[in-house]
C-alpha cells in the first residue's frame, strides 16, 4: 500500500519517530481493555492501528501525531481501497466491509488521541465509511434442506445427540456461535421453555422462547447424552467428546454443521451462520414481524435486521411475473 512520495514532496518518518507512534498505539489498546471492549474488537483495532501507522510511516514525514491531516487519512482511504491481496490463489481487493473497518479503527484512534490531549484536532472526524452492501450469504438453506440436516443425524449415540441438538438450537433460536458455545446449563429452562443469552454480541442478554419440538431434544440430550460426554464440575451446555468433556470449540460447530448438510446430500456450502440467516430468513416468509426477528436475533438496530427484506422482494417478483398482465410470459 505504498504511495508515490516523491509526487508530494514528502520523505518517511525515521525509526524514532514511528517507535513513539507504536507505543501510542500500545496504550491505546490498554485504554480499550480497561474500557471494557470485547477481546475481538480490541484486536481488531489493535491491528488496523498498526496498519495506520505503518502507513503513516512509509508514506508521510510527520513526527508526530499532531501532525497528522485530514489530507494524509484521505491518500489512506484511497490506499485501502486499492490494497490488493493474496486470497485462494488470485489477488482481491479489500471489500468495503474491510475498508470500513480500517478507517473505524482510525476514527477510534484519533478519538481516544484527542481525550488524551495529544490532537488538538481530530483529523479522521470528517472520514466517511465506504456503504457496505448487505448481502446474506449464498449457502441458506431452504426449510426442507434444515429439516433433512437434522433428520440425517443419528440418535444412537452420545455425540451424535448432542449433534442433533445442537443443530436444532441453531436452527430454530437463529443463536450466533459464539452465543450457543457459551451457553451454561443454568441458561436453559425446560420448565419455562426459555434459554437465557448472556453477554451476546455488544454485551447484550435476551430470553428466546424454545418451542416444543426443541425442548424435547435437549430434554434427550441433557438426559442421555451429557452425562457421558461431560467432566465433573463442567457447567457448558454443550460439550466436547474429544477434549475431555470440556466446552467445544469454535471448528467443531463447524464441522457438525458441514457433516449434517453433507449427509442430508446438500452440496452447497453450509455454515453455522447460515442456519442463523436460514431461522430469521423462514420467520420471515411465515409472517413474523421484522421487530421480533430483530429481538430474536439480538440486533441493536432494525437496519440489520433488514436484510431479510430480500425475500419479501423476491416473493413480490415471482408474483408479478406470473400475474402481472406485463409480467406473463407470452405464449409464442
Amino acid at each position: 500500500m505504498n504511495l508515490d512520495l516523491a509526487a508530494f514532496g514528502e520523505e518517511a518518518m525515521d525509526d524514532a519517530q514511528k517507535r513513539q507512534l507504536e507505543l501510542l498505539a500500545g496504550r491505546f489498546e490498554e485504554w480499550m481493555e480497561a474500557a471494557g471492549y470485547s477481546p475481538k474488537t480490541r484486536a481488531n483495532y489493535a491491528r488496523e492501528t498498526r496498519r495506520l501507522i505503518t502507513w503513516l510511516a512509509e508514506n508521510t514525514s510527520i513526527s508526530t501525531v499532531a501532525d497528522v491531516l485530514p489530507s494524509h487519512l484521505g491518500q489512506y482511504q484511497v490506499g485501502l481501497y486499492q490494497l490488493e491481496i493474496e486470497k485462494g490463489g488470485k489477488r482481491r481487493r479489500l471489500s468495503s466491509g474491510a475498508q470500513a473497518g480500517c478507517l473505524a479503527a482510525a476514527r477510534k484512534f484519533f478519538t481516544w488521541l484527542g481525550r488524551e490531549r495529544l490532537v488538538a484536532v481530530n483529523p479522521a472526524s470528517g472520514l466517511e465509511l465506504p456503504r457496505k452492501v448487505k448481502r446474506l450469504p449464498a449457502g441458506i438453506p431452504t426449510p426442507a434442506e434444515a429439516r433433512r440436516m437434522i433428520e440425517a443425524v443419528p440418535t444412537r449415540r452420545p455425540r451424535d445427540l448432542r449433534d442433533r441438538a445442537i443443530l436444532e438450537t441453531l436452527y430454530g433460536t437463529g443463536l450466533r456461535r459464539a452465543e450457543l458455545l457459551n451457553l451454561a446449563l443454568y441458561d436453559l429452562n425446560l420448565d419455562t421453555g426459555t434459554l437465557h443469552v448472556r453477554l451476546g454480541k455488544g454485551g447484550q442478554d435476551r430470553i428466546l422462547p424454545v418451542v416444543d419440538p426443541l425442548k424435547g431434544t435437549l430434554k434427550c440430550y441433557l438426559d442421555k447424552a451429557r452425562p457421558k460426554l461431560a467432566k465433573a464440575g463442567e457447567t457448558h451446555l454443550f460439550v466436547s467428546s474429544r477434549a475431555g468433556g470440556r466446552k467445544l470449540d469454535p471448528s467443531d460447530i463447524a464441522r457438525i454443521v458441514t457433516k449434517a448438510a453433507r449427509k442430508a446430500g446438500i452440496a452447497k456450502p453450509i455454515t453455522p451462520h447460515a442456519l442463523r440467516h436460514g431461522c430469521a430468513t423462514h420467520l420471515l416468509k411465515g409472517g413474523a414481524d421484522i421487530r421480533q426477528i430483530q429481538k430474536l436475533l439480538g440486533h441493536r438496530r432494525l437496519s440489520s435486521t433488514e436484510v431479510y427484506t430480500h425475500v419479501e422482494v423476491s416473493d413480490l417478483a415471482q408474483v408479478l411475473s406470473r400475474c402481472h398482465p406485463r409480467g406473463k410470459k407470452r405464449k409464442p
